[in-house]
């Protein structure tokens, strides 16, 4: 352990931490959040809001990945922690009040399964140098909205169909490591090129300085990006922050019974849009809407729908969980986890099958995924799931039968209502969840046809261990 992981380290065992109180370290310090661009761009210094939710965030996200999380011996076992933060803010009374507390404490707990106590005390100490910047002109902000763009094939097609109807938004782009922003900014200029116009981009840097990280989970991730994108939209006095993930994706049901909670990462789920644009109104007192642009899309869908110009340019987009930080070789596609798995699964139901031969992967599990031996654990759990989605959308009522099988729907669910309180949820809902067992059937592994009875030909079995549970809906 390095001398500065050592000084960084909570007072207590039971995960204090203590930042900006004059004693404690700097949030943003340990965990650099470029702030710097976030004033640049409207050419105007932090405001004292933008200011404390920036150090928020990062004070959140480094303890999220400083304490490591228990061990599960287990499926299901617990793997919540007890976390105590003491944060300095300039606007204390706007942090302590009633509202914002509990705004605050239910989406972190959602996010990451954790009891979370943060008290807030007056800040120490000198002011950001964001906020004392001084600019001889504002710099006009053309856009209506913000929108996150982080270089994967879901941002990728999700900005092309944005373009291709004639909006140009305001990207953010979070930037964790120089491999990473440069994998942004290629394929956003290959988009530029193809359409012919400039669109603006925010690049805010944001990576751990003077330690390791000990958790892998870093569940509140979600809470830092849109954190960003937030303090973006207020500085440039835009209220609308999209965000471009898949609906399967988005929603993410648990692909195993042992998955419980935030096991299942809930960055841009429903809820967490609701929650998350909930507080960021309430603390930097200004309007703001997050919305997912593909909630009711599959990943197929997304890639179906894209302009067939920027579709050769697809295998040199990565959406792998380890393309960023994948060393050893240098293919920086895994091709074994779901995010690989998912992105293959949706180019073949697209008709774009050649795209996803000419992308290289460290192990392509089409080729081995013949015998029950050579399929890798995460292929299997995903076809089990949409094998059980697919028992549930055969039933006379599939909705219903649905939140049986996957009681996690119910928050999907009653958040996009609340979202959207017009929309036709559960019909949206069970179309998008058939299209993508449909889109299964053109993986081109033999192993399909062992899980989802549509593949055989055969009727589909019958009520599963979830469906046979007695619930309250």
């Amino acid at each position: 352990m390095s001398r500065s992981e050592r000084r960084a380290r909570p007072k207590s065992s039971v995960g204090e931490w203590v930042f900006n109180t004059g004693t404690g370290q700097d949030a943003a310090g340990a965990l650099v959040i470029d702030d710097a661009a976030i004033a640049e761009w409207p050419g105007r210094p932090l405001n004292s809001t933008v200011a404390d939710l920036i150090e928020l965030g990062a004070a959140v996200q480094l303890v999220d990945r400083m304490e490591r999380r228990p061990p599960a011996r287990c499926g299901g076992d617990s793997w919540a922690r007890n976390l105590r933060l003491v944060v300095g803010v300039r606007n204390l009374d706007l942090w302590r009040a009633d509202c914002v507390s509990r705004q605050l404490h239910e989406l972190l707990a959602w996010l990451t399964d954790d009891d979370w106590v943060i008290d807030f005390v007056a800040r120490a100490g000198s002011a950001r140098a964001a906020e004392s910047y001084r600019f001889l002109f504002e710099s006009p902000v053309e856009g209506t909205v913000v929108a996150l763009y982080s270089g994967g094939l879901d941002s990728y097609a999700g900005l092309a169909l944005e373009l291709s109807e004639d909006a140009v938004p305001v990207l953010v782009s979070v930037v964790p490591n120089t491999r990473q922003g440069a994998s942004q900014s290629h394929t956003l200029g290959l988009l530029q090129e193809q359409f012919g116009i400039a669109v603006p981009r925010v690049a805010v840097k944001c990576h751990l300085r003077g330690m390791q990280s000990r958790e892998s989970s870093n569940r509140s991730r979600g809470f830092g990006f849109l954190a960003v994108a937030a303090s973006v939209a207020t500085m440039s006095d835009i209220k609308t922050v999209h965000v471009y993930e898949n609906g399967i994706g988005a929603i993410n049901l648990p692909y195993s019974w042992s998955q419980g909670g935030a096991q299942s990462t809930r960055s841009m789920h429903p809820k967490t849009l609701c929650l998350a644009g909930a507080l960021f109104s309430s603390v930097l007192d200004h309007p703001i809407i997050l919305v997912n642009t593909n909630q009711y899309r599959t990943k197929g869908e997304l890639c179906r729908q894209m302009p067939a110009a920027l579709c050769s340019v697809v295998p040199q987009v990565m959406s792998c969980d380890t393309a960023f930080v994948h060393r050893a070789s240098k293919v920086p596609n895994c091709g074994s986890c779901t995010s690989c798995l998912l992105r293959r699964q949706a180019l073949w139901s697209a008709d774009l099958g050649r795209l996803d031969q000419q992308t290289q992967y460290r192990r392509d599990v089409v080729d081995a995924a013949t015998t029950d031996s050579a399929v890798p654990r995460d292929l299997k759990m995903m076809l089990s799931q949409a094998a059980r989605m697919e028992r549930a959308l055969s039933d006379d009522e599939p909705m219903q039968r649905l939140l049986m099988e996957f009681p996690e729907l119910i928050d999907a669910r009653d958040a996009l209502a609340s979202l959207d309180p017009d929309a036709v949820v559960e019909e949206q809902i069970v179309g998008m969840l058939e299209a993508y067992v449909k889109e299964w059937h053109s993986f081109p592994a033999g192993i399909v046809s062992a899980y989802l009875a549509s593949s055989r030909g055969t009727q589909p079995a019958g009520p599963s261990k979830g469906a046979q549970c007695a619930m309250s809906l």
